[in-house]
């Protein structure tokens, strides 16, 4: 089956969307405004939708399992701030987490195998980084909420509350930084922790990797006939 041809700059879109969720989400806690819970949702339909639109056109294999996903994403997060409670914590957190690992799936195939080093790759392979980065926050999120303390350092009042610092140490994690606020203190979150660097480490090994080799392949002389 053909590939599909990658819709020009979609990259970009994305990346916006996942610096607006990142960027203004830390911007209204530094702010300590009200409202937490809305902000967070709010955000996180932008970001889905985003995601979709940018990645998927109608006739992508992915585009109605993802398609569904979102539809009960948005569902969620618009009853979750209707009620103001946390009996939904556990839907929201698992299908974003599902949404996030397919998204994440689809932009690896397209950067990573597309062939050719454009700008849109490039912005492309930002947004893998990023979507690790969320991808094992979320992670972290769901194991606290089964297990509450596994992760010190957290305000503990509810996943909104937690997100923006649980996704910066997820951050500095990937990075392999690590400053010590936040530390995981269950044997499930450790794990998490250094598959985490680890990852962060092979990551940027391969994609530097494959970029070099793309270019060279791009600039390689004609054999002689």
């Amino acid at each position: 089956m053909k590939h599909r041809p990658d819709r020009e700059d979609n990259f970009i879109w994305l990346l916006t969307a996942l610096v607006f969720l990142l960027f203004f989400g830390a911007l209204f806690t530094q702010l300590e405004l009200s409202g937490a819970r809305l902000i967070v949702n709010v955000s996180l339909i932008f970001t889905v939708i985003t995601a979709v639109w940018s990645l998927h056109p109608a006739q992508h294999k992915w585009f109605i399992p993802k398609l569904f996903i979102t539809t009960i994403i948005v569902a969620l997060m618009v009853v979750d701030t209707i009620i103001e409670g946390d009996v939904l914590a556990l839907a929201q957190l698992s299908t974003m987490f599902l949404f996030l690992s397919i998204t994440l799936y689809i932009a690896w195939d397209e950067v990573m195998f597309k062939g050719q080093i454009t700008r849109n790759t490039i912005f492309g392979a930002i947004c893998i980084y990023i979507l690790i980065g969320l991808l094992f926050g979320f992670a972290y999120l769901i194991v606290a909420h089964f297990s509450p303390g596994s992760m010190s350092g957290l305000a503990g009042r509810g996943w909104h509350q937690d997100l923006q610092p649980i996704i910066y140490y997820s951050m500095v994690t990937l990075t392999t930084t690590g400053y010590g606020d936040i530390t995981p203190m269950a044997p499930l979150t450790r794990f998490l922790a250094y598959t985490e660097a680890l990852i962060g480490i092979f990551y940027t090994t391969v994609l530097v990797a494959s970029l070099i080799g793309m270019r060279l392949t791009e600039y390689r002389p004609d054999k002689p006939g």
